[in-house]
């Protein structure tokens, strides 16, 4: 039941933090910078998913994808750059635990 408990501490923290819309716009802006020069039908898809998005934490769980897009298109090395370049972004925001850094290959 652990599990439970620490579920319940994940979302009640992640819900204090729902109601910032300008940090939620800026968060935005900076996913979307992060996939700047991407192309394609996945990455129109990915812009409108940020864009749809509520929350921080939202969009914190896009970041996998986003960095997947970008070592698509570029490499694991220049993902890997832009997505810890968002961690400051979100700090204060989530709980510190959710905030990893991408390890470099």
């Amino acid at each position: 039941m652990a599990w439970k408990k620490s579920l319940h501490s994940w979302l009640h923290e992640s819900v204090a933090e729902t109601s910032k819309p300008r940090h939620v716009e800026q968060l935005r802006l900076q996913l979307h910078e992060a996939l700047e020069r991407c192309e394609g039908p996945m990455c129109e898809r990915m812009h409108w998913r940020i864009d749809a998005a509520c929350t921080a934490q939202h969009l914190w769980l896009l970041r996998g994808e986003i960095f997947q897009l970008v070592s698509c298109q570029f490499c694991q090395e220049e993902a890997t750059r832009r997505i810890n370049a968002l961690l400051p972004a979100f700090s204060g925001g989530l709980p510190e635990r959710m905030l990893t850094r991408v390890q470099g290959s």
